[in-house]
């Protein structure tokens, strides 16, 4: 039997102590490992991760100034710099309730809780080794997103009696949500369940109701687990989710300070009950977790100028605007040196504030700047905050501003009703003149355009309806009709001509804009598995018919 060795495996020791990467270094370099980077900062492991893929990640919980382990792990997960093969394990002398909650909700393979030996690394290395070398198809299949192909592994080994059934049948789960079949994915966990009350399966099976739009099962479904294990804190975030989508604002801020005792540091669940009690006009809450946000947030992927802005509306709405504005040089001082997206965010958030403080000059020069980047890439700027710059152009007499970013908004959701009757209030409301048409003729604009692209790829000018649909896509970033249909006229091209990689790099890029509107969308499932197809067999000797555009 051939002796267990790291020899080139790829491995990064993450601790700001030196002494410590040192025993590490020690512990590891008997086994072979010759492949070895150290850093000291949680900015410096994420920058390693960035320019190689590494295999195994130790990285220790508490690193000083700057990102802890647990932001490390929440980056490289955001950023998908951690391959599903690779191992993370958060190396602690604590192991307090909000460290190990905290950390819980990024999965890391493993915890290491200091001191520990040689042989006790090794073993558990060993062990995460040959689980992930069980996975190692399954693996590559997901790195590569082949989710049918992920899942018909996942089927071949369970099928085959392998010994993590148990595993596989829970990453089954996960991705036939992934794809949209939440019918396939409530059999596998109801089934499931019949066999043992797993706390994933019931978790799962509350997530494909609510994707059904089942709220009232699974409120039930969340609120039972919640009862058998109240520890288990995403269950929290789900209910939440089913109290808003009922409309019960009240119970879902209850929801989400229920998970906050649980697990504090989750920056997304502060944003999230944030917002919320600031709806509810709760602006003790609001202000507090706002605070939370913006102080832990400063080392965290998911910062952002919304973190600034929603404190400062609490400020606004305390009527004390001189803590608003001090929000807002914060947020300035935070955020100068970034471009693109960020800057825009802040940009908004300036105008906004400076609006309500009744500093008009400053406001209109914000919204200048605003309107500035907006022209030169409308992608930044998303519809809910569009929406909202948009009444505040209106309210300041801008009614040109007012109508292009409505128009923004219209074009990226063309066929919501909701978004479409939010804008149609607000035009109303507005009051003026040659508002009362816009969302049906700009609603048409979409549609031509839409219908033209289609058109032209029928008749196979493919060429001609990519050009049309980059330039649609371009400012319609969240339209998820003229972005699918994108990604169609690129895969027609590439059926026709063969891969390459502009054209490959251009439809994941819209596949992906609409994976973070609709993932669900089961017209995006059905996109996604043609390019995946078409992909696949760039190696092989075959021909493949164009595919239809709807």
């Amino acid at each position: 039997m051939a002796l267990w060795t790291l020899k080139d495996i790829t491995i990064l020791v993450v601790d700001d102590f030196p002494e410590m990467r040192s025993m590490m270094r020690s512990m590891l370099l008997p086994f072979g490992a010759n492949k070895l980077t150290e850093v000291r900062s949680g900015d410096e492991a994420v920058e390693a991760m960035t320019k190689q893929t590494m295999q195994i990640v130790l990285c220790d919980y508490s690193l000083g100034d700057g990102k802890d382990g647990q932001q490390v792990l929440e980056e490289a997960k955001e950023r998908n710099l951690l391959p599903y093969s690779s191992i993370f394990i958060l190396v602690t002398a604590e192991n307090t309730s909000n460290m190990v909650m905290g950390a819980f909700e990024y999965q890391p393979d493993d915890y290491l809780i200091k001191p520990f030996t040689k042989t006790v690394l090794q073993a558990r290395l060993a062990k995460l080794q040959e689980r992930k070398q069980g996975l190692h198809e399954i693996a590559r299949a997901l790195d590569e997103k082949r989710f049918h192909a992920a899942i018909e592994l996942c089927n071949a080994q369970i099928a085959a009696g392998s010994k993590n059934t148990l595993e596989l049948t829970k990453l089954k789960g996960e991705l036939l949500q992934r794809i949209g079949d939440f019918d396939g994915a409530k059999r596998l966990y109801e089934k499931t369940l019949e066999i043992r009350d797993f706390s994933w399966a019931r978790f799962g099976l509350g997530q494909t109701y609510f994707h059904l739009k089942l709220y009232a099962q699974a409120r039930t479904t969340f609120e039972d687990l919640i009862n058998i294990n109240n520890k288990y804190v995403l269950a929290y975030d789900w209910l939440a989710k089913v109290h808003k989508a009922l409309g019960d604002n009240k119970s879902t801020q209850e929801a989400l300070a229920d998970a906050i005792k649980i697990s504090p540091k989750a920056i997304l669940r502060q944003k999230a009950l944030a917002e919320v009690a600031l709806e509810n006009s709760d602006l003790v809450t609001a202000e507090q977790s706002f605070k939370h946000v913006v102080r832990e947030g400063k080392n965290s992927v998911h910062r952002s100028p919304s973190d600034f802005g929603g404190l400062a509306k609490v400020y606004l709405k305390k009527a004390v605007p001189g803590e608003a504005e001090k929000v807002i040089v914060a947020m300035t001082n935070e955020f100068q040196k970034t471009g693109g997206a960020v800057l825009l965010q802040s940009a908004v958030i300036q105008s906004l504030v400076y609006k309500e403080t009744g500093k008009t000059a400053e406001s209109e020069k914000a919204l200048d700047q605003v309107m500035s980047l907006f022209a030169q890439n409308p992608s930044n700027l998303p519809t809910s905050t569009a929406l909202e710059l948009a009444e505040a152009c209106l309210a300041l007499g801008k009614s040109q501003q007012g109508n292009d970013l409505l128009k923004h908004v219209i074009r990226n959701n063309h066929e919501d009703t909701k978004m479409l009757e939010k804008v149609t209030a607000m035009c109303v409301a507005s009051g003026q003149a040659g508002l009362a048409d816009l969302v049906e003729t700009t609603r048409q604009e979409v549609v031509g355009t839409n219908n033209k692209g289609v058109e032209l790829v029928k008749q196979g000018k493919l060429e001609e309806s990519i050009d049309l649909f980059l330039q649609a896509a371009r400012a319609m970033p969240e339209n998820i009709t003229i972005n699918l249909n994108a990604a169609l006229s690129l895969i027609a091209q590439m059926q026709k001509n063969g891969v390459n990689n502009k054209a490959a790099q251009q439809t994941e890029a819209f596949l992906a804009r609409v994976m973070r509107v609709a993932p669900a969308n089961e017209r995006y499932q059905k996109v996604l598995l043609s390019y995946r197809e078409l992909t696949d067999k760039t190696t092989k000797a075959k021909t493949v018919a164009p595919a239809k555009v709807p």
